[in-house]
C-alpha cells in the first residue's frame, strides 16, 4: 500500500530532474591559452551594453579568453579557470562543457533547438534565462524578471521588474549581435556583468 505514493513520488522528481535539465549541455571546454595568448594584447570581438531603469548602463567587451568593464575584469589563466572581477564581485570559476562553477555560482549552460539556456545560481542567487533570436527573458536573480525584444539595428528593448517594473535597453556589437551562437562563456560573463543586483 505504501509502494504505490513512492512510485508516484519517484516519478514525479523525475520527470521535474528531466525539465530542468532540458536540452544539450553546450560545449564551452577550451585548452587553456598557451604564454603567447597571455601575454598578447586585448582584443575584443564583441561588446554588451545593458541600461536598466535610469541608470547610465554598463558595457563589458570581451574575447575568446577576457571580459573586460568598469567593474568587470576577468580572464582565463594557465590552467583554464576564470579569475577576476564580474560585476564588481570577485569570483574565480571552471567551465566545463554545459557547467559553470565557482563559489555562489552553479550554472547549467544548454542548447534546445535555437535556445541558449542558462540556469541555476549566480552570486547564490537563483537565475533562468533563455536566449533566442527573438527574445531574451526570465529570471537572472535578485527577484528580478527580464523580458527583451529585438528593436532597431542591434538594440534589445523590453522591461525587467525587480519587483517593480522598468525599461530595459541593451544593445549589442560585434560578434555579439550573433546570440545565441555566440563565444561562450565569455560573452554569457559580459551579459551577467551588466545586471543589476535586485532590490
Amino acid at each position: 500500500m505504501t509502494r504505490r505514493p513512492l512510485v508516484v513520488l519517484l516519478a514525479l522528481s523525475s520527470a521535474c530532474a528531466t525539465s530542468a535539465q532540458r536540452g544539450v549541455p553546450l560545449a564551452m571546454r577550451r585548452p587553456p591559452p598557451t604564454g603567447v595568448e597571455l601575454a598578447s594584447s586585448y582584443r575584443p570581438v564583441g561588446e554588451v551594453y545593458a541600461a536598466f531603469g535610469r541608470t547610465a548602463g554598463v558595457s563589458n567587451s570581451y574575447g575568446p579568453d577576457r571580459v573586460v568593464g568598469p567593474s568587470t575584469s576577468i580572464a582565463r589563466n594557465a590552467e583554464g579557470r576564470w579569475i577576476g572581477t564580474v560585476g564588481g564581485r570577485t569570483t574565480q570559476l571552471d567551465v566545463e562543457d554545459g557547467r559553470i562553477q565557482g563559489p555562489g555560482v552553479e550554472l547549467a549552460v544548454r542548447t534546445d533547438g535555437d535556445a541558449l539556456l542558462v540556469s541555476g545560481l549566480w552570486r547564490n542567487a537563483r537565475i533562468d534565462l533563455s536566449f533566442k533570436a527573438g527574445s531574451i527573458s526570465g529570471t537572472p536573480g535578485g527577484g528580478c524578471s527580464l523580458d527583451l525584444r529585438p528593436s532597431e539595428g542591434t538594440s534589445w528593448r523590453g522591461f525587467i521588474a525587480c519587483p517593480n517594473p522598468d525599461v530595459a535597453l541593451l544593445q549589442l556589437d560585434g560578434a555579439a549581435v550573433d546570440v545565441p551562437d555566440v563565444a561562450m562563456p565569455a560573452w554569457l560573463l559580459a551579459f551577467l556583468g551588466t545586471l543589476p543586483e535586485g532590490p
